[in-house]
């Protein structure tokens, strides 16, 4: 898909399909803990509370997810009915599965990120991609300059051609903590966090969470969860 410039300047509203976990699972306890008033008002031991809330801002915006499909707007002629329609078709071809989630780091930025092989989120992922492609718009030429910068050439194709670079065997399931740490500061996030991640239960990875920002800059909200429920062929 060519980028091209998008008439009238920036679109105002964006969706993304992240995986959010169920309500009440230990993993969203976490995830309310991690962006709770009370951690916000209070600060980690060894990080000062105003770095702390400035490595939480992203976190706190985009919510407490990790992503399937990165943040897009759809085309002028399609509509939000189209989105969930594609996306209940991904839903009624993948199954609920496990994944054990520990505290690791990934380009830098603190994360939870799955033990061992990934296969069934990996394809969720490339599903999701695949789904959402026909319906967004594409990047805006100026947007593509700004994003390119840094990637290599894989992953430049992909955000021309998907409008984000980490998809298919770029694409690395995990949970954002914070914005990139310095050593101290991580070994300061680790004391908090690490015996809470070590003893979460597994992880399970049953819908998709369609999530709006309703205007550029807003938090994404969750707009539906779909629940994954493969249809066994007749």
């Amino acid at each position: 898909m060519l980028v091209r410039s998008v008439a009238g300047g920036h679109p105002v509203m964006r969706y993304a399909v992240y995986f959010c976990p169920a309500p009440a699972s230990a993993l969203a306890a976490l995830g309310r803990d991690w962006v709770s008033r009370e951690l916000a008002a209070q600060g980690i031991p060894g990080i000062a509370l105003s770095r702390w809330n400035a490595m939480l801002a992203d976190v706190r915006r985009y919510g407490w997810h990790a992503t399937l499909r990165s943040p897009f707007t759809l085309s002028p002629d399609v509509d939000l009915n189209d989105l969930r329609r594609a996306l209940q078709a991904v839903a009624r071809s993948h199954a609920p599965f496990n994944l054990t989630l520990r505290y690791a780091r990934l380009a830098g930025f603190p994360a939870l990120r799955p033990l061992g092989e990934c296969r069934a989120a990996n394809a969720l992922a490339a599903a999701c991609i695949e789904a959402v492609e026909p319906l967004r718009l594409p990047l805006a030429e100026n947007d593509f300059q700004r994003r390119a910068s840094g990637l290599d050439a894989i992953e430049t194709h992909y955000l021309g051609r998907y409008g984000y670079p980490y998809v298919f065997e770029r694409y690395r399931f995990h949970m954002t903590l914070s914005a990139p740490a310095s050593v101290e500061e991580e070994r300061a996030l680790q004391r908090w966090l690490s015996l809470r991640a070590s003893m979460l239960p597994t992880a399970r990875i049953d819908a998709l969470t369609l999530c709006v920002e309703s205007s550029p800059g807003a938090a994404f909200e969750p707009l539906e969860r779909i629940a994954l429920h493969k249809v066994s062929a007749a």
